[in-house]
């Protein structure tokens, strides 16, 4: 009689639980509901969206049911995510109705991503708080004044750097292009290009801990709060963030004590020991060190990446290659092109900004949160749903784009084409697109991003060729597939192959006497701040 009361029992309760299945699945996919995938309760679509390309994934989904509407709701292990496919849409949930849609989701595999407890780290990421509104306010400020200086020459200068290093070792051509990236980072924010390479691997471990593609814990979020000692994310997570936090401080530290001695030439990191402490409201020296730490930091990814890609995409259409050599050429009669000759280069910002189309540097865009709950087009969204602008979506709008899948330069060139704007000695220009993100979240370092892709793919097309490399074996050219990438929030290709060649003896020598030239001026100049630091403090003692 016992065996037979807990087989009814377990009958009972696995009857309760189909049903309430069942009551749950129904509520899900509700007619009612906004227009989406059908959702599995308490995993949502979690199981058939992959890791790797998700944004593929987000996009067929799209096909199949934004229809008009441009946007359709799934779920992720209970979290909500309204994923937006319209650009339309996206300015009207992302810019009419910024004030309640513009927080940021939480992080779960980095510590206090939000800054919600206090952390101050990192910036892109923070809530809508107090923080956040001043670290943005001094990032503006600072990069606008670079901006406005041309860099004081330090794009150039790396640029020039880059050229040589490639001539000498063009196999590291991914090395010491990220390189490069950083060490204009780290000359402007305190000054010193022999931190890049620590500032690029930290770089490099944020994005990846920031990323669905990263730790599990991004995606299956309750093996976030498994205890430490069998928690090897959060293991991971801890020392990176603390190596991180201190590598910041020692960078404030260091320029201080220099500052101190009368050896530290002008940077971010200065002008805010001097200043900007005093007209930033920032709190202190903690965070200071994170506002400028992650200055450097995503300088290095935003420019990475379509860097990369500009080099995929010249390899692969040398027609366009051809004529940015051209117009090169003629605009600047033989020296390597500089901002100011960017006027009057509409074709070579035309492929920057056609590769930054064709291979968006972070084709699932950056979520929002809601932060309250609200109707559109008749539809309830609830406060803590995740707004989704899929970038990819929005540059593969044939209406927008027609030929969407190719690379078409000329739509930004010739009268005719949806994007074509005057005057061309203004358009085309990457600043406002889409991949940059939207309403007050929109990304502070799009004029550095611009400036440093001009000057650096100036500077390749005025001294190679980019080319397929070839297969000494077979002969035939090793491809460099189109399809290939990390899957990271921001994303780059997977390792290729490719020839620098030289276009001519006469270029290349010139490549190599612009780098002797730079260098020597550069460090004539660190040595005579130098020595006049000496100068100023023997006099000093004198007077004492």
């Amino acid at each position: 009689m016992h065996y037979l009361t807990l087989i009814a029992l377990g009958a009972f309760l696995i009857s309760a639980g189909v049903i309430r299945l069942y009551k749950m699945f129904r509520e899900m996919n509700r007619p009612s509901r906004v227009p989406g995938p059908t959702l599995i309760p308490f995993i949502g679509r979690v199981h058939d969206l992959p890791i790797k390309y998700m944004w593929l994934k987000f996009h067929e989904w799209g096909e199949e049911h934004a229809g008009e509407n441009g946007f359709y709701m799934t779920e992720i292990l209970g979290t909500k995510i309204l994923v937006v496919t319209d650009e339309a849409v996206a300015e009207e949930l992302l810019v009419k109705r910024a004030k309640y849609n513009s927080d940021r989701p939480m992080i779960r595999s980095l510590v206090d991503s939000k800054s919600t407890n206090g952390s101050m780290e990192y910036l892109p990421l923070m809530g809508k708080n107090e923080y956040w509104a001043r670290q943005r306010r001094l990032t503006h400020a600072y990069l606008t004044e670079a901006s406005n200086n041309h860099y004081h020459g330090i794009m150039d200068h790396e640029a020039k750097r880059w050229m040589v290093r490639l001539l000498e070792n063009p196999e590291a051509f991914q090395f010491t292009l990220e390189d490069m990236a950083s060490k204009v980072m780290c000359q402007l924010t305190w000054d010193d290009p022999s931190l890049s390479e620590y500032c690029k691997k930290s770089a490099w471990g944020l994005l990846t801990q920031m990323s669905p593609a990263g730790p599990l814990t991004n995606v299956i979020t309750p093996l976030w709060h498994l205890p430490e000692i069998i928690n090897p994310w959060k293991s991971a997570e801890r020392k990176r963030h603390d190596e991180q936090k201190e590598w910041w401080a020692e960078r404030l530290n260091s320029v201080r004590e220099k500052m101190k001695q009368g050896l530290q030439r002008p940077c971010f990191t200065s002008h805010y020991l001097e200043r900007g402490h005093k007209r930033s409201n920032i709190s202190g020296d903690y965070e200071a060190s994170c506002v400028l730490g992650m200055i450097a930091l995503v300088g290095v990814f935003t420019v990475a990446g379509p860097l990369s890609y500009w080099l995929v995409s010249m390899v692969h259409h040398p027609e366009w290659q051809a004529l940015v050599q051209q117009e090169i050429d003629e605009v600047c009669e033989g020296r390597m092109p500089t901002l100011a000759d960017a006027p009057k280069l509409p074709r070579l910002r035309a492929c920057i900004k056609e590769t930054m189309r064709w291979k968006p540097n972070v084709p699932t865009g950056v979520a929002h949160e809601m932060e309250a709950d609200d109707q559109f087009r008749g539809y309830r969204l609830e406060k803590g749903t995740r707004i989704l602008p899929l970038d990819w979506a929005f540059l593969r709008n044939p209406r927008k784009y027609p030929d969407p899948d190719n690379f078409r330069p000329e739509r930004w060139l010739e009268p005719g084409w949806p994007t074509y704007q005057e005057p061309l000695t203004h358009y085309p220009t990457i600043k406002g697109l889409t991949s940059f993100g939207w309403g007050q979240r929109q990304c502070l370092g799009q004029t550095v991003t611009q400036d440093e892709l001009i000057i650096a793919c100036g500077a390749l097309s005025w001294c190679f060729n980019l080319k397929f490399k070839r297969d000494p074996v077979t002969g035939e050219d090793i491809p460099v597939p189109l399809d290939k990438s990390n899957s990271l929030l921001i994303i780059q290709p997977d390792p290729f192959q490719m020839v620098f060649e030289p276009r001519s003896e006469k270029r290349k020598q010139e490549a190599i006497r612009l780098w002797e030239e730079s260098d020597k001026k550069d460090a004539t100049a660190r040595s005579e701040f130098e020595a006049k630091a000496s100068l100023r403090r023997a006099e000093q003692k004198l007077g004492n």
